[in-house]
């Protein structure tokens, strides 16, 4: 993802691998593309992966050795810690196992890696997540453009000083605050399409990668800068190899407290049917719903 300020590395406030434990945001390419190509990378590059396979080793057999002198409750909280370095480490081993392939699709980055351009590192993050999907390290990405607190980053090479100026009606280089936001959109959608095509171009199955995936584009603010949550539009491009009916339509759910009223988290829910991973309920409950049943998928999104 983009950094929501300088400086910023890792950012923790929007993935989740299950209660408690959040999966952070990568803010810097250079750092995506060493932690996930750097087993294939040349000089500097190889010598840090290096070092951090033999710091993830050294600290798994503290963290194992510091666990069995404790008991009860600190021994379970050691537990998540070494279950941490040792997932870590196996991902290390893994991706030098598989350097083959890593070599044939790390993206040519160049200056990209390292600039400071807000859209140039948003393409740089886009292209590395295309190159991890396209090698098979993982099925699922999660690309964020800024966000979090109360800096939401700059975009200068559009004019824009402030994204949160703009959510409070200021303008910049000559454009009001709507006409940001469609410059800032044009760059979302033309870097989404970049994505669909890449994954259109490698077979897969009886189609192409893009036949078997879905895109999720959606705004973490819902309906407003500070909103409400009572609208949340949301763009879902592929139908996950059929099993989504998305193509083409258009779909608007009755309002807040209204009979078949259905959330943001009916979606995540229709997303993990579609996937094989069926649940009923995602998240916590809303009390304001107590009398409505929102509990599983949206019939109407899935084939």
């Amino acid at each position: 993802g983009m950094p929501p300020n300088a400086g910023t590395t890792m950012v923790y406030a929007y993935s989740a691998s299950g209660p408690g434990r959040a999966v952070p945001i990568v803010c810097s390419p250079d750092l995506a593309y060493r932690s996930i190509f750097g087993s294939v990378a040349e000089g500097a590059g190889r010598a840090a992966f290096d070092r951090r396979t033999n710091l993830l080793n050294f600290m798994a057999d503290d963290v194992r050795r510091s666990r069995d002198a404790l008991a009860g409750d600190e021994r379970q909280r050691f537990d998540q810690y070494l279950e941490s370095f040792e997932t870590l480490h196996n991902r290390q081993r893994e991706l030098v196992a598989r350097a083959d392939v890593l070599r044939r699709h790390a993206p040519q980055l160049g200056d990209r890696l390292t600039s400071t351009t807000s859209s140039v590192i948003l393409e740089a993050q886009f292209e590395i997540a295309a190159a991890t999907l396209i090698a098979g390290l993982t099925n699922v990405v999660t690309l964020t453009s800024g966000g979090g607190g109360q800096s939401f980053g700059m975009f200068p090479e559009f004019g824009i000083l402030d994204l949160h100026g703009i959510g409070h009606g200021a303008s910049y280089g000559g454009r009001t605050y709507e006409q940001c936001f469609v410059e800032l959109r044009r760059l979302h959608t033309r870097l989404i399409a970049d994505l669909a095509r890449r994954l259109d171009a490698v077979r897969e199955g009886n189609g192409t990668m893009l036949d078997n995936t879905v895109i999720v584009y959606l705004s973490d603010s819902g309906d407003g800068h500070h909103p409400q949550l009572y609208d949340w539009p949301i763009v879902l491009l592929g139908n996950m190899g059929g099993r989504l009916r998305s193509a083409g339509r258009y779909a608007q759910f009755p309002r807040y407290q209204s009979r078949n009223h259905r959330t943001t988290a009916n979606l995540y829910l229709t997303l993990l049917h579609a996937a094989g991973r069926p649940r009923d309920r995602f998240g916590v409950a809303d009390p304001g719903l107590r009398d409505i049943d929102h509990s599983g998928p949206l019939a109407e999104l899935l084939a």
